[in-house]
């Protein structure tokens, strides 16, 4: 008994039947039974709120790739305006100078900078030529033979032809000029630049990419024992992209570059004595010259 009783137990803490019929006698013990079969675990589905971030992942997907063609359509109208479709382009000449040579004009640079702001005696004037310049300009994959700066009696020029390749669009290049020019108008001192391109863009606008005449001036600031001369810039007149600047923002008489006084900001503080401490920028044939404040003069006098 003691076995039949053991068999019996593991049958029904196993779980296995349904029911068991034991059948005592001389006749050995048998066991019929319905196995009952294994329960189905059921299977949740996605919740509520996962069914509602795909749905807003699919939308803002969408939306994505929406805007994106959109804004490619925008960026191609204004390549097609402001670029012209040729295979061969205008190339200018290329000024070749070496790693050695190019690093002495930054160092010249670098120099004359520390020395203005340590207020040494007696700087010698920085002098950089249209051939330094454009020695750069050699040193760049992209700009080589596609770029070229003239320096004129007060004007600097700019041609350039440039690919847009870079940008995935073969065969057509983005030509013109620039120049930024010092003159004067009455007591105004005035700096003018425009950009204009070989593309006409008629359909979307008449003239230059911009033009704007701005007039600078230096104010000195007595306000402590350091008397700094602050740059001021104005917008005498200007249009970009054929737009005119109204006239309401320029009799506001902003100043342009107000922004860079700041006394919190140490970039902006060398800017402000740099500045301080070039007494003229003067542009002439083939060369640009900086000359520096000479400390020592204004002590004497």
């Amino acid at each position: 008994m003691s076995g039949n009783q053991e068999l019996l137990k593991k049958l029904i803490d196993d779980d296995e039947l349904e029911s068991v019929e034991l059948q005592k006698g001389d006749s050995p013990l048998v066991v019929t039974g319905v196995a009952v079969p294994p329960k189905k675990k059921k299977v949740k589905g996605c919740p509520c709120w996962c069914k509602c971030l795909g749905i807003t992942m699919i939308i803002f997907t969408l939306l994505g790739i929406v805007g994106l063609v959109c804004a490619y359509s925008f960026f191609k109208d204004v390549v097609d305006h402001l670029t012209i479709e040729t295979d061969s382009p205008e190339k200018f000449p290329i000024v070749k100078m070496s790693d050695a040579e190019l690093q002495k004009v930054i160092d010249r640079v670098d120099s004359f900078m520390e020395d203005i702001m340590d207020e040494e005696e007696d700087i010698k004037d920085l002098v950089l030529t249209q051939d330094e310049i454009n020695g750069f300009i050699g040193h760049s994959d992209y700009l080589r033979g596609n770029m070229l700066v003239t320096f004129q009696k007060d004007r600097i020029i700019e041609e350039f032809s440039l690919p847009m390749d870079i940008l995935g669009f073969h065969d057509r290049y983005f030509v013109g000029n620039d120049y930024l020019a010092l003159n004067s108008e009455g007591e105004k001192d005035i700096v003018e630049m425009k950009m204009e391109t070989q593309a006409t863009h008629e359909d979307w606008f008449d003239g230059p990419l911009y033009f704007a005449q701005l007039q600078y001036l230096f104010t000195k600031d007595n306000s402590d024992d350091d008397e700094y001369s602050d740059l001021e810039l104005y917008l005498e007149k200007g249009s970009f992209f054929g737009q005119m600047v109204p006239q309401e923002f320029i009799d506001e008489r902003q100043n342009l570059v107000e922004g860079l006084y700041d006394a919190d900001d140490d970039y902006s503080m060398d800017m402000v004595a740099i500045l301080d401490g070039i007494e003229d920028v003067s542009i002439q044939e083939g060369k640009v010259v900086v000359k520096a404040r000479q400390w020592n003069d204004q002590e004497n006098n």
